[in-house]
């Protein structure tokens, strides 16, 4: 989006050290931006989110092993509910931030491949790829989408929401709908 990057190098023109944009992490004139950037191109996109409740999740259910799965489990049944007609693409393409640790890679990878063969039943090819996000733009527009309907759940901010919401089809909660 070349957008994206024309606000990137505008913030270092301004003097802001701006590697990449993170939500959480941005100040809010670059939020602002960011946001600018992307309203006229959200129309073309369709986000799904899935709510984690902390508190209320079980032990055993903040086990990546557990977690990963049960999430984007229940993430492909809302988007997949969520496509027009039913018709399921021909092909998908998975991409993840990379992840650190092993294992929590290892079950991310697990969680995606069963989620999608449960879907797919041969009807559509899927990749899985795992990108740092600091070089996927399309991950860090995900960040900001994502990070918009945080601030909507935890704290009631539907400013930043409102931005987004054009291309937010569906949000889930862990264990349950939300709407």
């Amino acid at each position: 989006m070349p957008a994206l990057l024309d606000a990137k190098y505008d913030a270092l023109e301004t003097g802001l050290d701006l590697e990449y944009f993170h939500a959480s992490e941005d100040r809010q004139a670059v939020r602002d931006q960011v946001l600018g950037c992307l309203e006229p191109h959200l129309a073309g996109l369709a986000a799904y989110a899935i709510v984690i409740p902390k508190r209320g999740l079980a032990a055993e259910m903040r086990r990546a092993e557990r977690l990963y799965p049960a999430a984007f489990s229940q993430l492909m049944e809302i988007a997949m509910a969520g496509e027009e007609g039913g018709v399921l693409p021909s092909r998908v393409i998975v991409v993840t931030n990379t992840l650190p640790v092993r294992r929590e890679r290892v079950a991310v990878t697990k969680a995606v491949k069963l989620a999608l063969h449960e879907r797919a039943k041969d009807a559509f090819q899927y990749r899985i790829l795992h990108h740092a996000s600091r070089a996927d733009l399309d991950l860090q527009v995900a960040d900001y989408v994502s990070w918009c309907v945080y601030r909507l759940v935890a704290r009631a901010d539907r400013r930043s929401f409102s931005r987004v919401e054009s291309c937010v089809r569906g949000i889930g909660e862990l264990g349950g709908a939300r709407g």
